[in-house]
């Protein structure tokens, strides 16, 4: 089965991503921290195919899929193998200063078993490697979906709310943030957890309007947190300076990080930003939240 990317994603731009560099009209870029190889797993899918061009004039990169990788650059070094691979995950973590963990297989109605191997076997595995080779920093790319059951009427989600997670994906995320937390803390680590509203180049609907990231502001993300110096695990939401954003911004204000792409500047079709707006009790986890809700729950706060 092949290894997709956390989050939501839609397939990169063919005329190709610009480099990590701060223009006038953007926000401070972070630091390029001390390091040089940063490994990302699941990186032939939609996200780490959009963010190999832009992380590698900074970094070195090990790509680890079983999907092809495509053309590769100089300073990209690729293994063709299973997150569930424990020998090929070994070789690969082995003299990383980072590890980017993209991988993960997903669907609106997938179930439990479907999710088994990659998204929980696969978490071992890694983390497993990461401690026996002292890699000092892991990206998790967590999911909108831990919290698809909120509605619109309940946002801003904040980072500190409960989950209410839309389907066994979801789930397998939230479960991946707690076992990440679990092995930084014990092995002394930085952990940090994504939670990813919409990673894509355009914006497709009126939904993933509140909720959008541009692969450049993600790219720069994760150079801002490969900076951060606690260690220990955080976890925040991530989503850019548009109107009425689903999630919470604060995680990224402590960071010192604001998004540099505005979600109405990047519209799959003009129409979406005048469209009505999403009635109060809509799920925010959309198709995912639509085929895994059985019964809805009474609002007292409703009509």
């Amino acid at each position: 089965m092949q290894m997709r990317s956390g989050g939501e994603a839609d397939e990169y731009p063919p005329d190709g991503p610009p480099r990590l560099v701060r223009t006038r009209s953007e926000p401070r870029a972070p630091a390029i921290p001390a390091m040089t190889k940063l490994l990302i797993t699941g990186a032939a899918g939609l996200v780490g195919s959009a963010l190999r061009p832009l992380l590698r004039s900074s970094f070195d990169l090990v790509l680890l899929d079983t999907a092809d990788f495509g053309p590769l650059a100089d300073n990209e070094q690729p293994y063709r193998a299973s997150i569930t691979d424990v020998a090929s995950v070994d070789a690969a973590v082995r003299g990383v200063d980072a590890v980017l963990h993209l991988a993960a297989v997903h669907a609106d109605a997938i179930g439990f078993e479907q999710t088994l191997d990659v998204n929980y076997r696969g978490m071992i595995v890694l983390l497993d490697a990461v401690a026996r080779h002292g890699v000092g920093q892991v990206i998790f790319a967590s999911s909108n979906h831990g919290w698809g059951f909120y509605q619109v009427a309940d946002t801003p989600v904040g980072d500190t709310m409960p989950p209410r997670p839309d389907g066994w994906y979801g789930i397998s995320k939230l479960w991946g943030e707690a076992v990440l937390a679990f092995y930084a803390e014990a092995h002394g680590f930085n952990g940090t957890s994504l939670r990813i509203g919409n990673a894509s180049a355009e914006v497709a609907d009126r939904r993933r309007l509140h909720m959008w990231l541009s692969f450049e502001d993600l790219a720069r993300l994760v150079a801002a947190v490969l900076d951060r110096p606690q260690p220990g695990h955080r976890a925040f939401f991530c989503n850019s300076n548009g109107p009425e954003p689903f999630f919470s911004d604060a995680g990224l204000d402590a960071l010192g990080f604001r998004p540099a792409r505005d979600p109405r500047d990047h519209l799959a079709d003009p129409a979406i930003a005048t469209g009505p707006a999403l009635p109060p009790d809509t799920d925010i986890g959309g198709s995912f939240a639509a085929a895994n809700r059985v019964r809805r729950r009474t609002r007292p706060d409703m009509p």
